[in-house]
């Protein structure tokens, strides 16, 4: 095949590549912001009852006053504070500094309370491998946890029970506290409305024991904000599995250890609006991994992440349609022939990711072997649509990979621009985009299948990029093996 140039570089020499040919666009990009109100925060009433004050144990009807002694149950006497205080105009329930342990089994928090751990206070499981703090009923409102204390599991073994859950809450608050030692996900807000996550710390310091995620969240109006996430799997989650997401920030996070910020790997009921921004990565496996599969897979739409920047991150960007059960093999662990991957019906469980941003992104990993500049997977039925990488400086020891992208399934001789992955001011490995460069791009025997990429061209005056000028390349199997083109329409 042959490069089509514009009259500005028809000077140039014109060479052939394998990957397809080039075309001039004269879309311009618009990067659009939308800003948002915050979530609502919890309402809580304004008395505070001291867990350790027999004067508030006696208005509780609590048996005794709680004792930090790192051996003493008071799982009871918390619950009655929390119980009175929700039934009697919400308030604050205080676990004031102690030199030892508060220790517990299950609390289950309530409407219009707070429970609140002051610094220097630690609340403990006496059961780790069971779920910690609770809230679960039906109709749940206004609920915080607070106080700049330690909330910590215990867990030295795996278990299958989520240590803090809070479920179906509107007005939901956790903040300045640190949440550690899971034996399986430590913060699940799940299918809840109006929730800020500020300032949280959580840690797996025993490292990777099973599915210890940091925060494993759904729902809508999120504001996940300061956080530090250090983890033995995904770090900040979406699950859009059984709740439908929407209107998601994430800003000013710090992830160290873990799997990253990540959407799936069930995405059955979708995903509409997120942004992630200003958020650092050290040491992460991944900084920002989508992924689901056949059968677990809905749409994933408008999603922005921006001003973030990774060190020793093998795998900065991902996206993945063949995530099953914890792997990303494509497609059925076959990593070498991208193009004998079968063309599926879809439906209700395909998985769809599109108009996907990464803006303002670096990332630098010499160190590992395996790193690589990004990892996009698409599946032939479904290809992903409106992946744009603008001002993007990646590095990394292997190339990035781009298939089944850019088509909306089918084959189109003048490629939508919707649909496209645009590379706009990116540098991989030092140097500008050039998609015939296989250190900068895995070319398979077959090209990046059915792929859509443009680049963006500088303007030639005042080095300032030209947004409605860029050089697209349809990225296509080989002649021999191209799908024509489908019928004319006449409806």
């Amino acid at each position: 095949m042959r490069i089509l140039y514009s009259s500005r570089q028809r000077a140039r020499r014109v060479r052939s590549l394998s990957l397809g040919s080039a075309i001039f666009l004269a879309s311009p990009f618009v990067v659009c912001g939308v800003a948002r109100a915050n979530p609502t925060l919890p309402t809580i009433g304004s008395t505070v009852y001291n867990v350790t004050s027999a004067t508030d144990a006696a208005t509780v009807g609590a048996s005794g006053v709680a004792v930090a002694n790192g051996s003493t149950d008071n799982t009871a006497v918390i619950n009655k504070f929390i119980t009175y205080a929700s039934t009697h105009g919400g308030g604050t329930v205080e676990l004031p500094a102690a030199a030892s342990a508060y220790m517990s089994n299950t609390l289950t928090l309530a409407s219009g309370v707070n429970l609140q751990v002051d610094t220097n206070a630690t609340l403990e499981n006496l059961s780790p491998t069971t779920t910690f703090i609770n809230a679960t009923a039906s109709g749940l409102h206004d609920i915080e946890i607070s106080g700049g204390g330690v909330i910590e599991n215990n867990a030295t073994s795996t278990s299958s029970n989520n240590m803090i859950i809070l479920k179906n809450i509107n007005n939901l608050e956790v903040a300045n506290v640190s949440i550690q030692d899971s034996s399986h996900e430590h913060l699940v807000p799940e299918a809840d409305t109006n929730v800020t996550l500020n300032n949280v710390t959580i840690k797996d310091p025993l490292g990777y024991q099973g599915n210890t995620d940091g925060i494993d969240y759904s729902g809508s109006h999120f504001l996940i904000e300061n956080c530090n996430v250090d983890d033995g799997d995904d770090d900040i989650v979406a699950k859009p599995q059984n709740t439908y997401c929407s209107d998601i920030t994430i800003t000013g996070c710090t992830i160290g250890n873990g799997h990253g910020i990540s959407i799936g790997g069930q995405t059955n009921l979708g995903l509409n609006g997120m942004t992630v921004t200003n958020c650092t990565f050290t040491g992460t496996a991944n900084g920002f991994r989508l992924k689901a599969g056949r059968g677990n897979g809905g749409l994933v739409q408008n999603v922005t992440y921006s001003n973030c920047t990774m060190t020793d991150v093998p795998n900065p960007l991902f996206i993945s349609s063949w995530y099953v059960s914890g792997s990303d093999q494509y497609p059925g662990g076959n990593t070498t022939s991208p193009s004998k991957a079968t063309n599926k019906t879809v439906n209700t469980t395909t998985p769809f990711w599109h108009n996907i941003t990464f803006s303002n992104i670096t990332s630098t990993d010499t160190d590992d072997s395996g790193s690589n500049l990004g990892l996009f997977y698409g599946i032939p039925e479904a290809p992903l649509q409106g992946i744009t990488l603008s001002n993007v400086s990646l590095t990394a020891n292997n190339p990035m990979i781009i298939d089944y992208a850019g088509y909306n399934g089918v084959y189109n001789s003048t490629p939508n621009p919707l649909y496209q992955v645009l590379l706009q001011n990116v540098t991989l490995n030092g140097s500008p985009v050039d998609l015939s460069d296989n250190t900068q791009f895995t070319q398979y025997n077959q090209g990046l299948y059915d792929a859509v990429v443009v680049v963006s061209v500088p303007e030639p005056t005042s080095g300032v990029l030209a947004l409605g000028a860029l050089a697209g390349l349809c990225l296509r199997r080989s002649r021999s093996r191209r799908r024509p083109p489908p019928p004319l329409s006449t409806g």
